[in-house]
């Protein structure tokens, strides 16, 4: 398909979202409480243990966990629960505890009931062992010694993920359903994919909760959600597509919070599926997917092309690696050396008899994923290739499966300030995310180096290396690196993006 094909096909759909917002209702809705805040996202999770797989991001994003430690605007670990730390040797760590935190029960935060927490976590969560490698945990006083089974240089952002939330895990609760943390709000009720509630906690060790209680409704439907914010149904939302943005935008009743991520829309590739195994056929897609196009159109200038799996304003990601740019005649061309055809006139190509059909798998509670895929769809036919789109809320489950052959998702590559978690689950031969099954030994020996290097400059050179032999044999295809926005009522205080994408309800959050 020529690139202006592409364009009205894109700008299309995004029209039909930009105007179906329009069509909303505008009036005022029913009046919410001054200390009771709704707020909306397109997220939502079956669990609020935050030692359950990625539900600890929820267990921060509500206000109900803290981390003993937590990242600042520059990504750079700061203490929260803890006071300080001290490397005392390579593979050992003395943490002080702040003092004075209680739990939501009432109970004292202790060097003893930390070390419990991050011990549960480590018998519970599959990314735990690797990122934190914890052999031992030693309580004394108001301090843990925290010894790790070999040199962990990234042990304190390690202990800023989510799932590193301290809970009191002897409180008796079902912690699928009720985590007793330490955040300026407690779950009063948590639905899986439905309506929850937090609830002020009196005794918030860090100022006072400004608001009695939060409502966290999930909305996976953006024309949904921007209606909802124009009835004044809901008060803020996290998710709502960036075609609906200028309607807001435009308004002075409204305001958005926005600030650049590492998350990214990415394409994972099934090495099991046969047609994939040919990397002439993987950088054929990659070369016909037009990222400059999908960011500046189809995600309304919210978002950046992607090169590699980091962004540019990290000091080893953007243009700091390289990967084969939009180019659909070359695309034919690798195909063509393959030895597609398209033997019976149909439009799409075989080899040997058999079609170069592929099914595309993706999930909706990222809005824009499921547009993009029709818009890679629409593309790869004109390049030859079938594909069958299919969506699925239970997207994690398949991939693990195998039941895929492309992947459009969307992650988080830097989520604790540093390279080595997304580049250990993803790109590693064993890696917890590695879906698509990429192997390759050189990555390995570099991840593994990255692992046990103290040296920043040494550990951006590794993490550029590592992305450039991936990219050089199209293991995945990163497409666009996201902003993330919030947009509000003018009226609402103290809800401001940050990098990550899990610091949200806060104790500061407020309506006017």
């Amino acid at each position: 398909m020529h690139k202006r094909s592409i364009s009205i096909i894109i700008s299309l759909v995004a029209a039909v979202l930009f105007f179906s917002g329009c069509a909303a209702n505008s009036g005022s809705g029913e009046d919410i409480p001054k200390d009771e805040f709704v707020f909306a996202s397109t997220m939502s999770t079956s669990s609020i243990d935050p030692a359950n797989g990625y539900s600890g991001w929820f267990t921060l994003r509500y206000g109900v966990g803290e981390t003993l430690f937590k990242l600042d605007e520059s990504m750079t670990p700061q203490p929260w629960l803890a006071e300080n730390y001290e490397l005392i040797d390579e593979t050992t760590w003395k943490i002080t505890l702040k003092e004075g935190i209680t739990f939501h029960n009432g109970k004292d935060v202790t060097a003893e009931s930390v070390k419990a927490s991050l011990e549960r976590l480590i018998q519970v969560n599959d990314r735990a062992p690797s990122t934190l490698r914890i052999s031992e945990i030693e309580a004394d006083g108001n301090q843990i010694i925290v010894k790790t089974s070999e040199a962990n240089p990234t042990l304190i952002n390690g202990l800023c993920d989510p799932f590193a939330s301290i809970i009191d895990v002897d409180a008796g609760t079902d912690f699928d359903t009720k985590v007793i943390g330490t955040g300026p709000y407690m779950v009063e009720r948590f639905m899986p994919q439905a309506d929850s509630t937090v609830i002020k906690y009196e005794n918030y060790w860090n100022g006072e909760p400004k608001l009695k209680r939060v409502t966290i409704k999930p909305i996976s439907d953006g024309d949904t959600m921007t209606m909802a914010l124009q009835s004044g149904e809901i008060d803020a939302t996290q998710g709502m597509p960036y075609s609906s943005h200028k309607i807001f935008s435009e308004n002075e009743d409204y305001k958005i919070s926005s600030e650049s991520t590492s998350r990214v829309f990415m394409i994972y590739y099934n090495y099991e599926t046969p047609m994939l195994s040919d990397e002439n056929v993987r950088k054929a897609i990659s070369m016909s997917i037009d990222k400059k196009n999908y960011a500046d159109v189809l995600l309304s200038g919210s978002a950046k092309p992607a090169t590699g799996a980091f962004p540019q304003s990290l000091p080893y990601g953007g243009d700091r690696v390289t990967a084969d740019g939009y180019d659909i005649e070359g695309a034919r061309k690798l195909l063509e050396n393959s030895g597609y055809k398209d033997e019976n006139g149909d439009g799409i190509l075989e080899k040997d008899g058999e079609k170069l059909s592929l099914k595309l798998v993706t999930y909706s509670s990222r809005v824009e994923l499921p547009v993009l895929a029709q818009a890679i769809q629409s593309q790869l036919k004109e390049l030859g290739i079938e594909v069958d789109v299919e969506v699925s809320e239970d997207v994690n489950d398949r991939l693990k499966a195998g039941d895929f052959d492309l992947a459009a998702y969307a992650y988080v590559t830097s989520p604790t300030g540093d390279p080595l978690s997304y580049l250990d689950y993803v790109f590693k031969t064993e890696g917890v995310s590695n879906f698509g099954n990429f192997s390759n030994e050189k990555v390995d020996s570099m991840i593994e180096e990255l692992r046990g290097e103290f040296d920043f400059q040494k550990r951006y050179e590794l993490a550029k290396e590592i992305q450039q032999v991936a990219l050089d044999e199209t293991a995945f295809t990163f497409m666009a690196h996201l902003d993330m926005a919030f947009v509000m009522k003018n009226n609402v205080e103290g809800l401001e993006v940050h990098p990550t994408d899990y610091y949200q309800i806060n104790v500061d959050t407020d309506i006017r």
